[in-house]
């Protein structure tokens, strides 16, 4: 269930990053939508959110809880600006010299990134498990070394075409706050501009992964210098 929602949230995110291609209406109403699943994550989670008082604090976890903080505040960013700015779902409750604001489609496009970018990261930090999880499923207890040069070379080349995607939607910019009105991306179909926002994504992911990794280390070396 846990992996069926996760999955079903990418897809959303992805989607909605495609606002170019997607009628207002269908935007609007997806991003409604998306807290429910947003909501069912943080119910599946409350065990982690009532712990947040509890317990021994370190780097790894309070960067954590920072990752957490920042993408829930780029999410709530993303979902309140883009109710101020509909022109189909709240157009009639929200003043036209509101939702007409130049500055508030900015924070929208900008918070947006963010949310997409910070997304990624949080899924990474979690992506080794689910790895270990997949292994454990499929019945693979051990990783030969040409498994793990293969698994190395995927992640390299993900690694490439993130980046790639990332320049070509301007996305450092984006995250600046930059008036970007045309990008790269935005000259691909509805299916190139989708994976090119995935790729965004999954190059964050693994960067997620690869600070887990880390913060595993941190952890073991901690436990070793302090026998």
């Amino acid at each position: 269930m846990r992996y069926g929602l996760d999955i079903l949230m990418l897809v959303l995110l992805v989607g909605e990053m495609m606002f170019f291609y997607l009628p207002p209406l269908v935007h609007e109403a997806v991003g409604v939508a998306f807290l429910l699943p947003i909501a069912w994550h943080i119910a599946l989670n409350r065990r982690y959110v009532s712990s947040l008082g509890s317990g021994r604090w370190n780097e790894p976890r309070a960067l954590r809880c920072l990752l957490n903080i920042l993408l829930a505040g780029a999410c709530f960013l993303t979902v309140i600006s883009g109710c101020l700015t509909s022109s189909e779902l709240f157009a009639d409750v929200v003043p036209f010299s509101l939702r007409s604001n130049p500055l508030l489609y900015q924070l929208h496009s900008t918070a947006a990134r963010y949310f997409l970018v910070l997304a990624g990261l949080h899924l990474g930090l979690h992506l080794k498990a689910w790895w270990q999880k997949w292994l454990h499923a499929a019945g693979i207890t051990a990783r030969p070394l040409p498994a793990r040069m293969l698994l190395l070379g995927l992640c390299i080349l993900l690694g490439a075409a993130g980046i790639y995607a990332a320049h070509q939607d301007r996305l450092v910019e984006h995250l600046l706050g930059a008036h970007i009105f045309m990008t790269p991306a935005l000259s691909y179909n509805g299916a190139g501009y989708a994976l090119t926002q995935a790729g965004i994504f999954l190059l964050f992911a693994e960067s997620g992964w690869f600070l887990s990794d880390a913060k595993g280390r941190w952890i073991s070396s901690t436990k070793l210098s302090g026998e």
